[in-house]
């Protein structure tokens, strides 16, 4: 059996939102795996895909998120594809789920971003997927927390 590096392992970092709306984070970790290049697919129910969209073009005027919602033409172009689903059209390596839970296939990616509100279903979710993968071989689980000044601590 193959020995799995520190290099190998999938990260999936779980973001408890405490201080700011999911969606928000969503944002800023958007803007951030853009300007450094990444590819980033974001995995969410419409509603939420619709504002996030909306939210990607006018929530810093200073600066332009190119992303679209999947199921157009050019998706594979896209540098951020907001979806239903976790297929990678546009060959994304990053994944961030947006209050949904870990997907099945959530291992096919480099590194993985569970965005999740504080009190939420979606944070019972996490809980559940924390524990799911916690065995899980090639896989290492970091949790986020933001402090009371509102940055991010890596817990345990």
């Amino acid at each position: 059996m193959p020995t799995i590096t520190r290099a190998d392992l999938l990260e999936v970092g779980f973001y408890h939102c405490t201080r700011q709306p999911a969606a928000r984070i969503a944002v800023r970790l958007a803007a951030l795996a853009y300007g450094s290049g990444q590819r980033l697919l974001i995995v969410g129910a419409p509603e939420r895909l619709e504002a996030l969209d909306t939210a990607l073009w006018v929530d810093d005027p200073e600066s332009f998120l190119p992303h679209a919602l999947a199921g157009g033409e050019h998706d594979a172009d896209q540098p951020i594809l907001l979806s239903e689903t976790p297929d990678p059209a546009n060959n994304a390596r990053l994944l961030m789920v947006l209050e949904t839970g870990l997907p099945a296939e959530f291992d096919r990616f480099d590194r993985v971003l569970n965005l999740f509100d504080d009190g939420s279903d979606a944070h019972l979710r996490a809980r559940t997927d924390w524990k799911a993968i916690a065995d899980r071989e090639g896989v290492e689980r970091v949790y986020w927390q933001q402090s009371p000044q509102g940055k991010w601590e890596r817990q345990g």
